[in-house]
């Protein structure tokens, strides 16, 4: 009776213990997404429930071709060292050091996802109880497992999708290609988990295809040109069509500078817009091949596409600043001559009447009192136009401007500011005082122009002070005031509505150059602007 008594107890303590090892391996599995760890210590507790010390995870490749050890524990040597997970787990259950082995299949939705193997170097009798129990905490690794893979697509999903709609966001926020290919390029090699990436980009004027944006890779790969068609970025841009490469150094019309550099699996999408080709996009491993999924290919090609967009606005905005430039010019060859007609015929015609006006007051007994007030009258107000007159001419194009050059210019219009308006305005210069070329210092001029008008008619300041530096590559110009200020446009407001035209018109002159304008203002904290642009 009391043999019996142990025996049921004992029993009593494996179907507690078993329980006991199902509710852990259970609330382990709910309490993370780690997948490795996770199944390490889901692991190390079927390892102690059945009292064996080997113990492996298989995890079958999400494209179903093999099987890949996560998790292990005590394994021997040569399964350790062996690296097709597959093999591994063949050679686990042959090993005959251990004596006593269990396995089972990971399941979720009816297919197999995985592999649990335990074993012990020690014979043992293998019990339903055991089987059992292994067959219940496969089951549940399996749709740990699946479940765990569903939350990584989905993650990665709304990685992808975040990723493209950074890309849309910088397509429509950028029409600079320096600026923006880069960080497409750049947001292509994130998505894709690749090790580098370049640009091609279809010059049909020459008929070349040249590689002026790389990512991860040598920078004399820049300066690589092949003839239309040729290369791998060639073949895409003729076919329209996504290509993969496995390996690029067999690959027959590989660029020998590019195999050079160590190409393994190349991904390349062509960047279209509408019918219309532009390049090649390239994503691309150097150490090890990678497989490309349709996703991530799908994926890419959507992202060739907006590189296109964006590669299709900006040589419509580089043609945009063409054609503004060359009004720009033509306006201001317009301005030149008016001012130089105003100064050199109507100021001249009006200072010839104002002396036949005096030349009439002398003498003045031959006039009656009237009349010569009347004449003096009108001289004054000759006088006046003449002033006035002066001032457009100046305010059209002033000649110090083509004769003594910028500084100069703004010094003039500094002491202008002092002398008529009642301001407190300060020039001062920076770095080496030279001549600029022609265009640039026309548009600081007007820029400058522009913000002391306004400093003048709307800014209530008692205070002006423009600054310029100039560098060897650069030259920045800022205008500081402390008047009333006002709340700056960001620029992509409509203009119209804001009544900003004067600070948009400042913008676009500083873009003409390659330059950037920067307003900073606030309700009573004054205004300043700020003008980058090369030299």
């Amino acid at each position: 009776m009391s043999q019996q008594t142990d025996e049921e107890r004992l029993s009593y303590n494996r179907v507690v213990a078993r329980l006991r090892s199902i509710n852990e391996v259970t609330t382990t599995l709910t309490q993370s997404f780690d997948l490795e760890h996770t199944l390490e210590d889901i692991l190390d507790n079927v390892l102690e429930v059945l009292s064996m010390e080997v113990g492996a995870v298989f995890l079958l490749n999400p494209e179903k071709q093999g099987l890949t050890l996560l998790a292990q524990r005590n394994l021997p040597q040569e399964v350790k060292e062996c690296t097709n997970g597959t093999r591994a787990a063949r050679m686990l259950a042959r090993n005959e050091e251990l004596l006593c082995k269990l396995a089972g299949p990971l399941r979720a939705k009816g297919e197999v996802n995985g592999l649990l193997f335990v074993g012990g170097r020690v014979s043992c009798p293998i019990l339903r109880q055991e089987v059992e129990l292994l067959d219940t905490i496969c089951s549940i690794m399996g749709v740990f497992v699946d479940n765990v893979r569903l939350y990584q697509d989905r993650t990665r999903q709304l990685q992808i999708e975040r990723a493209v709609l950074q890309v849309v966001e910088e397509v429509t926020t950028e029409l600079e290609l320096n600026r923006v290919l880069p960080k497409v390029m750049e947001i292509a090699v994130g998505v894709t988990d690749t090790e580098g990436g370049v640009v091609a980009l279809l010059e049909e004027e020459r008929g070349v295809i040249t590689y002026p944006y790389l990512h991860h890779l040598p920078h004399d790969l820049a300066e690589v040109t092949v003839a239309k068609g040729e290369g791998l970025s060639g073949e895409v841009m003729t076919t329209g069509r996504p290509s993969i490469i496995d390996n690029y150094q067999a690959y027959p019309r590989r660029v020998p500078a590019f195999a050079e550099a160590g190409l393994n699996s190349v991904a390349v999408v062509p960047i279209i817009s509408g019918e219309r080709t532009f390049g090649a996009l390239s994503v691309l491993s150097l150490n090890s091949r990678k497989s490309f999924s349709d996703r991530e290919i799908a994926i890419l090609t959507a992202i060739g596409r907006q590189a296109g967009i964006a590669i299709e606005n900006a040589y419509l905005y580089e043609n945009m600043r063409f054609y503004a430039r060359k009004i720009t010019q033509a306006q201001e060859n317009e301005r030149k001559r008016i001012a130089r007609e105003l100064h050199d015929d109507t100021i001249q015609s009006l200072i010839a009447l104002t002396r036949r006006m005096e030349a009439l007051l002398t003498p003045s007994e031959r006039l009656g009192s009237d009349v010569a007030r009347q004449i003096e009258q009108l001289q004054d107000q000759t006088l006046d136009i003449i002033k006035r007159v002066r001032r457009f001419s100046q305010d059209l194009r002033p000649s110090i401007l083509d004769d003594l050059g910028l500084l100069p210019t703004l010094q003039e219009l500094t002491q202008e500011l002092n002398r008529e308006d009642g301001l407190r305005a300060d020039f001062r210069i920076i770095g080496e005082e030279r001549r600029l070329s022609s265009e640039v210092e026309l548009t600081l001029f007007r820029i400058a122009q522009e913000a002391l008008n306004n400093v003048r008619r709307h800014a209530n300041a008692e205070t002006v002070v423009t600054t310029v530096e100039i560098s060897d590559s650069a030259v920045r110009m800022m205008i500081e005031d402390d008047g009333q200020g006002f709340r700056a446009p960001s620029f992509i407001e409509h203009p119209s509505v804001e009544n900003k035209l004067g600070l948009i018109g400042m913008q676009e002159r500083a873009r003409l150059l390659g330059g950037m304008l920067v307003v900073n203002s606030a309700p009573g904290r004054g205004t300043k602007v700020i003008v980058n642009v090369p030299v």
